[in-house]
């Protein structure tokens, strides 16, 4: 079980920073939520079933570790980019 909610996780963070990156801040939270979740379902569920072992948890400090970077990703690339204000006509005569 641990294998499919870690695949489940990463397709969930991937959809996130996609539907970020298309601007739908909502459904991106939404999916990112559900990742996280389903990396401290497989986590607590190691846990309990005392399947822990060093290859599961590097597993999970790199699928968190790969959440945070694509968050701050596609929260970078999603800025708005801004422009120099637009001069005056006025402006740009006294510019001259």
């Amino acid at each position: 079980m641990t294998t499919w909610t870690l695949w489940i996780g990463a397709l969930l963070v991937v959809g996130g920073s996609a539907a970020h990156l298309k601007r739908q801040v909502v459904a991106a939270r939404a999916l990112w939520v559900l990742a996280v979740l389903a990396f401290v379902v497989t986590a607590a569920s190691a846990v309990f079933t005392s399947e822990v072992s060093l290859p599961l948890l590097l597993i999970l400090v790199v699928a968190i570790t790969a959440t945070v970077a694509l968050v701050t990703v596609s929260r970078q690339l999603a800025k708005p980019v801004t422009r120099e204000p637009a001069r005056s006509a006025a402006a740009r005569r006294d510019a001259r």
